[in-house]
């Protein structure tokens, strides 16, 4: 029997599901990650980061294999292309986010190349993306259809004028707001979130436009309080940092408490301290 989309069972019937974004794409420190059941889903990022098809092949498989379906493993694409989509959903993504969305047509084409005939465009030659499934794979093509998140990233001026046409694309499951450059657009520096009245009319008129549509809304946070607030917004797909975040950020709290310093403004996340690294590891500090 196929396995279903957890995440996207919970976001349609409106319930929070909070995964995290992977950019150290290391198949080992994912499988650590996932037995640690902390998440709903896990996402590989193809627009940020240098990871190649093969080994997030391995990462995908890894997070559905292990958690025997229950943690879902999504793909935010470099763009909405057919050969991008195609080639994270052959690899065994069970989800993709489109980032840069700008109008109905962009978005109607992700769905079109996320969905196999009549549906859609896509092609039936995957070699394993069935296996996530738990079954053959006719049996995947068949139902796939059902099962596979297509999300629609709103980060720019364009794709925020077009609102209401976007959301009235049918197939799309989820709108996701794109913090940092939805900021960078407005004029604003790039933050995960923000009172800063344009960030927060902008988010206003997606929010309405899903409301209006029934849609799921989701964002990126930088910490479990933000989770939570985001929740309290009426978010339901909520990314919650990043395993590079875990990483550098525990790395960071110890390293502070060993010497007695404060976490910077900026997070440990942004710190580079090589350059002057025998004074960092004394705890010496200069300007």
């Amino acid at each position: 029997m196929l396995r279903t989309n957890k995440t996207l069972e919970l976001i349609r019937r409106g319930s929070p599901a909070v995964g995290t974004w992977l950019q150290l794409h290391h198949p080992q420190a994912t499988r650590l990650l996932v037995s640690q059941g902390a998440f709903r889903w896990m996402l590989v990022d193809f627009e940020h980061t240098t990871v190649d098809r093969a080994t997030a092949s391995q990462i995908f498989g890894a997070i559905s294999d292990l958690s025997g379906g229950e943690i879902t493993p999504v793909a935010r694409v470099a763009a909405g292309t057919v050969e991008n989509i195609k080639h994270a959903l052959d690899a065994g993504a069970q989800g993709v986010i489109v980032p840069m969305v700008n109008t109905a047509e962009e978005a109607a084409a992700a769905v079109r190349y996320a969905r196999f005939p009549p549906h859609g465009e896509r092609g039936g030659g995957g070699m394993t993306p069935h296996v996530g499934f738990g079954v053959s794979g006719p049996e995947y093509i068949a139902a796939a259809n059902d099962e596979i998140l297509v999300g629609v990233q709103i980060e720019t001026l364009e794709g925020l004028t077009n609102i209401k046409e976007i959301v009235a694309v049918e197939g799309v499951d989820l709108v996701f707001i794109g913090p940092n450059d939805l900021h960078l657009a407005l004029g604003l520096p790039a933050k995960f979130w923000s009172e800063e009245p344009a960030f927060q009319d902008a988010v206003h008129t997606v929010a309405d436009a899903c409301r209006d549509r029934g849609l799921p809304l989701g964002t990126l946070c930088r910490d479990a309080v933000s989770v939570r607030n985001r929740i309290e917004d009426g978010f339901t797909f909520l990314g919650l940092a990043s395993d590079l975040h875990f990483l550098l950020t525990r790395a960071g709290e110890e390293y502070g408490v060993l010497h007695g310093i404060e976490e910077p403004a900026s997070t440990w996340c942004n710190m580079v301290n090589i350059d002057r690294l025998a004074e960092s590891l004394r705890g010496e500090t200069r300007s």
